[in-house]
């Protein structure tokens, strides 16, 4: 196409183009005064219409491609909020999954609350002698002035290691719980397209811990 590419047209634009089957040829102004809105015909030029036509086809390719979004994690209480929250948006419940998972706990050998520094750093010194890792701890109030000699995930790791340190001489540690294991949960909508993701852009759901 060397001048252009005929984009929109009213059907009034092909009236007289039929000539040779008995009607009588039509004049210009009189096929002109036959169109409908002839002023709706628009020319462009040929690289103004490929530009229109990739952006068009981009647009519909980005409504048609798909991501995996994913919220959470979620407790218990926050989870059946989060999935009312998607339910009353119009969300169907075969668009999203539920991921239920338990995160770990946390877990200290700790020695303390000492009365004072000066029998803190004694302590303190002791451990090191054994050649065992020892921090003095500046948080939580409640375990200060103290020594963490290990955090663990798992109390039976965090026992395991306490039995270990008792056999290099240790006395007086013990292990205690940061954290409790919880429950939570992950919603994840595998394959959300351009029209989802729209409507999930406006939702307010639970802030998850932390």
């Amino acid at each position: 196409i060397a001048n252009g590419l005929l984009l929109v047209a009213h059907l009034g634009a092909f009236d007289g183009l039929a000539g040779g089957l008995g009607q009588t040829t039509q004049r210009e102004p009189e096929r002109l005064q036959r169109q409908v809105h002839p002023e709706w015909v628009q020319v462009l030029p040929a690289p103004a219409a490929s530009a229109a036509l990739a952006a068009a086809d981009a647009a519909a390719s980005a409504a048609r491609a798909t991501h995996c979004l994913q919220a959470g994690p979620f407790a218990n209480g926050e989870a059946e909020v989060a999935e009312r929250t998607l339910r009353d948006a119009g969300v169907a419940p075969a668009a999203w999954q539920a991921i239920r998972t338990e995160a770990p706990g946390a877990f200290m050998v700790y020695m303390g609350r000492y009365g004072d520094r000066e029998l803190l750093q004694r302590k303190r010194d002791e451990v090191r002698r054994m050649r065992l890792d020892v921090e003095e701890l500046r948080s939580p109030p409640e375990l200060v002035p103290g020594l963490s000699l290990g955090r663990f995930e798992g109390k039976a790791a965090a026992d395991a290691a306490l039995a270990r340190m008792v056999q290099r001489g240790v006395r007086t540690a013990r292990v205690i719980m940061l954290r409790a294991p919880q429950n939570q949960t992950l919603i994840r909508l595998p394959a959300a397209d351009g029209t989802l993701r729209a409507r999930l852009a406006g939702l307010r759901l639970p802030s998850g811990p932390g």
